[in-house]
């Protein structure tokens, strides 16, 4: 068992591999869920970590794989996110409570990888510039007057000149005209881990592979016909690695 669960490989390469729970299993899984429910109190997003660790666990006991591996790759996303709304803008959150992320998806305000992000604030300041609460603008789109359409979620071309320190030159990307504003984009899941590692200055390499294993689970294959007590036990080497990780990026490294 512990050879399993602590096995690098794949979940699709060991998923016909994998033993039978035994009850001292389970009982060490939810020990862990309590340990960690006590670490992320405080931590920006850390309830609905929190939420997604004992719907995980509950989905695994009943034999769902899909839904508790859902629980798993949720667990990522929030914990990236988590780390970069703190480092960047609420403005995120503001984004999420109003439902109006998808609108901006929607729109094409999309940042898809961390080095088109990365690289548009490059583009715009021409030398290195952390990324805070200004400079993720930049990530956006730049808009004219007559394009804007989110100014709740946007700031000015020259506001973020005077917090910056330099001049933009910078055109609507939809009609070309000087750009006036900066309107956020709404960073992808494969974004959002890789920006939560370049500000914490930490290989998430790990967290990205994870993440792309349960993406697989979840689609195209399902897995719907496997025993309840192997799916807690796929579902629980899973859940390790990913709680590992995001220790590891939100600093919340313990014993456990």
């Amino acid at each position: 068992m512990q050879d399993f669960l602590h096995t690098k490989d794949g979940t699709l390469e060991i998923i016909d591999k994998a033993p039978k729970a035994y009850p001292g299993l389970k009982k060490m899984i939810r020990r862990i869920i309590k340990e960690e429910e006590k670490s992320l109190h405080g931590v920006l997003l850390g309830e609905d970590i929190i939420s997604a660790m004992y719907s995980g666990y509950k989905n695994a006991l009943m034999g769902f794989l899909r839904s508790a591996e859902e629980s798993n790759r949720f667990m990522i996303e929030r914990a990236c996110l988590s780390v970069f709304v703190t480092s960047t803008t609420k403005k995120y959150l503001d984004l999420l409570k109003s439902r109006k992320w998808h609108i901006l998806v929607d729109e094409g305000l999309i940042i898809r990888n961390e080095g088109e992000g990365l690289g548009r604030i490059k583009r715009f300041a021409r030398h290195k510039v952390k990324l805070d609460g200004v400079s993720v603008y930049l990530m956006g789109r730049p808009l004219c007057e007559k394009h804007l359409k989110f100014p709740e979620f946007s700031m000015e071309v020259k506001k973020i000149e005077r917090a910056l320190g330099f001049k933009i030159d910078a055109k609507c990307y939809l009609c070309s005209r000087r750009a006036r504003y900066f309107t956020l984009s709404m960073p992808k899941a494969s974004a959002l881990i890789g920006l939560a590692g370049h500000i914490k200055g930490k290989d998430v390499s790990t967290l990205r592979r994870t993440y792309s294993n349960l993406s697989r689970i979840l689609h195209p294959y399902g897995f719907n016909e496997l025993e309840k007590d192997k799916v807690f036990t796929i579902w629980a080497r899973d859940f390790l690695t990913v709680v590992s990780e995001i220790n590891d990026l939100l600093d919340l490294v313990h014993d456990s």
